[in-house]
């Protein structure tokens, strides 16, 4: 399936937050470990992207492109992961993060990739040889993309969805749309579409009685439809 998918690593890496500066400094990602979803990000996945894309990857907040924290000024792989340096204006949110980085809330760095080339290794776990990033985030120890759309039970919250295709729709009717500002919507596209799939997957039969909620996913796409042809 092509939908983005994210992958943490410890903010433990932090390399440098400078706030004088406003230059953040860390691992983006690690390779060559085992993560919670049984894959291995290769050495040399990232490289078509920063030879390619480099430029327009972004610094964000909990994976949210309305919180964008900054601009990346380098991205290299090293024999260990991803590093990144990422610029950070003096905006509030930016020397919020920062603050709450040395304070040790802001835990963990997130990548948002779509995986390009990936194979089951004899051992069970999968190999990600190449990947598309697109944006890099800070995020505290539980943030997952599904979290920016779904309520406190689970459920698709379809006031944040139609919000969300809202600002995608009147970005695009708006028309000149920079490449920095095409690859972001695609990044933003790529999440929805990663959640909606996860969201309808066929329910577990259980044994014992439960409530079943109202799929909203219908709902959903035909709002989408209306949004668009207005």
């Amino acid at each position: 399936m092509n939908t983005m998918i994210f992958k943490q690593s410890p903010i433990g890496e932090l390399i440098d937050a400078d706030e004088k500066a406003g230059i953040v400094k860390g691992y983006a990602s690690v390779f060559d470990n085992i993560d919670s979803d049984g894959d291995i990000i290769k050495k040399g996945a990232y490289q078509k992207t920063i030879q390619e894309n480099g430029y327009r990857v972004k610094y964000l907040y909990q994976h949210d492109m309305d919180k964008p924290l900054g601009k990346m000024v380098h991205l290299e792989e090293d024999a260990k992961g991803l590093i990144f340096e990422a610029e950070i204006p003096k905006t509030q949110l930016g020397k919020d993060v920062v603050e709450l980085m040395k304070a040790g809330v802001i835990t963990e760095n997130s990548v948002g990739i779509l995986p390009l080339v990936k194979r089951m290794n004899e051992g069970g776990y999968r190999e990600i040889n190449e990947v598309k990033l697109f944006e890099v985030s800070a995020v505290t120890l539980a943030a997952n993309d599904a979290a920016l759309i779904l309520d406190v039970k689970g459920n698709v919250d379809l006031e944040k969805v139609t919000k969300r295709y809202d600002r995608l729709a009147s970005l695009i009717r708006k028309g000149n749309i920079s490449d920095e500002l095409g690859y972001a919507i695609e990044s933003e596209i790529l999440k929805l579409k990663s959640i909606f799939e996860r969201s309808t997957l066929p329910m577990i039969e259980v044994t014992e009685p439960e409530v079943i909620e109202k799929d909203y996913t219908l709902d959903i796409y035909k709002q989408i439809i209306n949004k668009l042809k207005s």
